[in-house]
């Protein structure tokens, strides 16, 4: 009788467990290849397979300037705004990794739309506080060499939000295995959607509201310098966003200074000079992009197969848990069985397959902490020091020094300088 419920109590373990071994483990087919697109064999006009690329039109004559600011790294905020190290530590972000990604995704996001080729200038600048008529914001939602996940907001000068959307990419395991790919990057996709997402908005723009955001460009840049003079031409109204998208101000023409209006005409000279500036900064963004390719390509490559075994390690962890959690069940209702014989032996078993089950669990975690540490390490090795810059201007030099950013602002406080000597000596009687 005895050893008649004994082989009852293990019926029901051996039915437990099977099962949640099943649930665990879900079904597995057999791998087919599918080939895209038809077969084609002999001359043909037709392009090989993996060949085509889209293509992009564009028919006007007015072409939009496109600023691309440093993208937010997204780094966990507290909410005094200060970064918040608790959380950088529990989503194992490297932050010094995660701002150089966000220099070299603006300037991967600058190449993509250059390749486009439907807009005027496109640069890379260290914030929003610069001139320019279509703003494509960037924030790094998730990056961890496999996975990808960035957020974009396209925004003209005039404030009108044209959207904003998530885009993911998944690096394959074997990606690096294929020779082909030595120097490709494997977050190329990424950046090819997000270009093709502004030239698809771009495409929605009628030729006068193109030329409205030039014009309000051109005023903007106008009104900082001489907000008493150009004030009057524009409307600025705080809108209240609606969720993904943020408040923002709206700017609206109210007129146009004439052509002929010469402070207007001095102040798109002042401009150019501006953007003599951000010319020569693209240069930097280059040279950091290149500089820091191969120690960033080689994160890649190193991390790849490290971040997909901790995944693994994570799924093969909670699945023990999960086992273990059900053995303990079983445990529980064969203690209650009205045969004692049966519900010590239940207890037993299930009891040692629990515990075997949660102690695997808490291996596989401490192995995930060696997956991490190896990530961290790889991860902090990457920053730019942008170095002193000396620039002519009007047969004088000008120093610049600290980082782009402070750089720029140097160099657009002293054509602030020039303007007013210049409005000053014109305005004496």
């Amino acid at each position: 009788m005895f050893m008649n419920n004994k082989s009852r109590a293990f019926k029901v373990l051996a039915t437990l467990g099977c099962a949640a071994i099943l649930a665990l483990s879900g079904c597995k087919s057999t791998p087919n290849t599918t080939r895209v697109g038809p077969l084609v064999v002999g001359p043909s006009v037709q392009p090989a397979l993996g060949s085509v690329k889209r293509t992009y039109s564009y028919n006007s004559d007015i072409y939009l300037d496109v600023v691309v600011p440093v993208f937010n790294p997204g780094l966990p905020l507290t909410e005094r705004g200060e970064v918040d190290y608790d959380q950088v530590d529990e989503q194992g972000i490297w932050p010094q990794l995660r701002r150089a990604e966000a220099k070299r995704f603006a300037v991967q996001t600058k190449k993509a739309l250059e390749n486009i080729g439907t807009f005027g200038s496109v640069s890379v600048v260290p914030s929003p506080n610069a001139s320019g008529d279509v703003f494509v914001l960037g924030s790094v939602d998730y990056s961890d060499s496999e996975i990808v996940k960035i957020t974009a907001t396209v925004i003209d000068s005039s404030g009108d939000i044209w959207g904003t959307k998530q885009f993911e990419h998944t690096v394959s395991k074997g990606f690096f295995r294929d020779e082909l790919n030595k120097d490709k990057n494997p977050y190329e996709p990424v950046f090819t959607r997000i270009g093709d997402y502004v030239y698809d908005l771009l495409k929605k723009r009628s030729e006068a509201e193109k030329q409205n955001i030039k014009d309000t460009t051109e005023v903007r840049y106008a009104q900082v310098y001489s907000p008493e003079s150009f004030n009057k031409y524009i409307e600025t109204t705080l809108v209240k966003g609606r969720k993904p998208e943020p408040d923002h101000y709206e700017y609206k023409l109210t007129g146009l200074p004439s052509e002929d209006d010469r402070m207007m005409q001095r102040l798109m000279a002042i401009k150019a000079q501006d953007q003599m500036f951000v010319d020569r900064l693209q240069d930097q963004y280059l040279a950091f992009d290149e500089k820091t390719l191969e120690a960033y390509r080689n994160w890649q490559k190193e991390t790849l197969p490290e971040v997909i075994a901790a995944k693994e390690t994570e799924s093969d962890r909670t699945k023990s848990a999960l086992l273990g959690g059900v053995l303990a069940v079983g445990a529980v209702l064969l203690s209650k069985n009205s045969d004692s014989g049966l519900g010590e032996i239940g207890k037993y078993a299930a009891g040692i397959g629990a515990a075997y089950f949660i102690k695997d669990s808490l291996d596989k975690n401490a192995e995930l902490k060696v997956h991490k540490e190896t990530l961290d390490e790889a991860g902090g090795n990457l920053d730019m020091a942008l170095s002193p810059s000396v620039i002519e201007l009007d047969d004088n030099l000008v120093e610049l020094s600290g980082t782009a950013g402070e750089q720029y602002e140097q160099w657009k406080a002293h054509l602030r300088k020039i303007y007013q000597l210049e409005y000053a000596s014109e305005t004496l009687p």
